[in-house]
């Protein structure tokens, strides 16, 4: 088996899962195509997001048990069928279960491609090979929405679907090509906790499904309130049910280790930080400053743009500054960057944005790489396949817990300023620019405290390898 030929598949399908940027943009013509509410097209999100978040964990276990290859195969097979029933559903609702089946195919790819990284380098390696990944991973994020932009000024939005197809069938030939279909030689015995996994699943998912529809709802009306409770009770059975398990799919123990739980809930953070531009950024670009779809998405673009940039060279030079030092940098030069976004406005210059929305990607870049190493570092070499999982699914709450933030502190603000002053367009720039400085600016101050949360810590300034166990 050729290790770099295996490592350029997995940075492949880290690549494969940034290119779903790409449906954002084409939002409007889906709703329109189905003949549903605006409201609505967040199922779009929900279906897809929900479901490989909550499957990441146990696809990584999987893939220790199976083989990582075979798994991250299977992953990309389903993933073809995906995209193709997206593209040719009849009914929304068909789409949407088309929508989970992606989901269920990514998390099958996610949960296993770090782990391929990691397993297929020496240890000294692993840091420059998972910087790799993560540069490929922003790359497909940067490339998804301007050609979503493109395709769709053509063909329609079941071409931001069946672009994909052709990129899928090629990963499926390199995988194959490189040997990944094989029985592993190292078969890992340990039985799949399906106990564990259901109830991490029950409880991951109504947690995130909460803060995805808690604004709509009410915070806190009843539905709402029983359902973070249940979700609690069941995180909390998932937590009684890994501590008796022989083989656990997450050793508890692990939030024993110095650093462990704070460098997850650094990701998390970071994640649902960055998030604000994604969301918020889109409205500024084309219903305030009047940039077309491409334009925006050229712009958009910027940040993991450099977020691969970062990424790249922060795996090359993070045995020279240590994994705190980079995760230090990042923090602060991703809150600095999203601190100068949240001045932009109608007449704000374009030079302007580049500068903010690039100090934004070089900051999670180079957060990212020390952050991955440190918690894949953590976990026994026979346990990548969860190492990576968690580490997958720590970034995917963050982005959903930041949409939940974002959006709710975003539309109460707004509501004030508008009762304020009488105006009823939601977009009007002497609504929205102040609002936005003040959410935007708010995601800044949250990456600057999880800056603070690395003062004083014992996460180990030196480069940590994963454990041999």
């Amino acid at each position: 088996m050729n290790r770099r030929a295996v490592v350029v598949v997995a940075c492949m399908g880290g690549l494969l899962g940034g290119l779903d940027t790409s449906v954002n943009i084409a939002f409007p013509d889906i709703t329109a195509s189905f003949d549903i509410d605006v409201a609505q097209i967040q199922w779009v999100v929900v279906s897809f997001v929900l479901t490989y978040s909550v499957l990441l964990l146990p696809a990584g276990r999987l893939g220790d048990r199976y083989g990582h290859g075979r798994v991250m195969l299977i992953g990309t097979v389903t993933q073809i069928f995906a995209f193709v029933a997206c593209a040719a559903s009849p009914s929304f609702g068909l789409f949407l279960i088309s929508r989970v089946l992606q989901g269920v195919a990514m998390a099958l790819i996610l949960g296993t491609s770090p782990a391929l990284v990691t397993l297929s380098v020496s240890h000294e390696k692993q840091p420059r090979a998972l910087g790799l990944y993560a540069m490929f991973s922003a790359t497909g994020l940067a490339m998804g929405a301007p050609i979503g932009g493109l395709l769709l000024l053509k063909w329609g939005w079941p071409s931001v679907y069946l672009f994909r197809v052709p990129y899928s069938v090629l990963l499926l030939f390199a995988a194959l090509s490189c040997g990944l279909a094989r029985r592993p030689k190292e078969q890992n015995e340990q039985p799949l906790d399906l106990a564990g996994a259901l109830t991490l699943a029950l409880g991951l998912g109504l947690t995130l499904f909460v803060a995805s529809r808690g604004l709509d709802w009410g915070w806190f009306a009843p539905v709402t309130i029983a359902l973070i409770a249940t979700a609690a009770i069941v995180l909390f059975v998932f937590v009684i049910i890994e501590r008796k398990a022989d083989q656990p799919l997450i050793d508890i123990a692990l939030f024993r280790i110095a650093g462990f739980a704070r460098a997850n809930v650094l990701n998390a953070l970071a994640n649902a930080s960055m998030f604000s531009i994604w969301f918020l950024g889109p409205y500024l670009l084309v219903d305030v400053r009047g940039q077309d779809s491409i334009e925006g998405g050229l712009l958009l673009g910027i940040t993991p743009t450099f977020t691969a940039l970062a990424a790249w060279l922060a795996g090359k030079y993070v045995t020279k500054f240590g994994l705190l030092g980079l995760s230090r940098f990042g923090l602060f030069s991703q809150g600095l960057g999203l601190l100068l976004f949240s001045r932009a406005g109608a007449e704000t210059s374009t030079l302007f944005l580049v500068v903010a929305l690039a100090i934004v990607g070089i900051g999670l870049g180079s957060f990212q790489v020390p952050n991955m190493s440190f918690v894949m570092g953590s976990i026994p070499r026979s346990q990548q396949g969860v190492a990576g999982g968690m580490t997958q699914m720590t970034r995917t709450a963050g982005l959903v817990a930041g949409l939940a933030i974002w959006n709710t502190a975003f539309v109460g603000l707004r509501k004030r300023r508008s009762d304020a002053l009488g105006i009823e367009e939601l977009t009007a720039p002497e609504v929205f620019v102040p609002t936005f400085a003040e959410v935007v600016g708010l995601s800044g101050l949250l990456a600057m405290i999880g800056l603070t949360l690395t003062m004083g810590t014992t996460f180990d300034n030196k480069l940590k390898l994963p454990v041999e166990r």
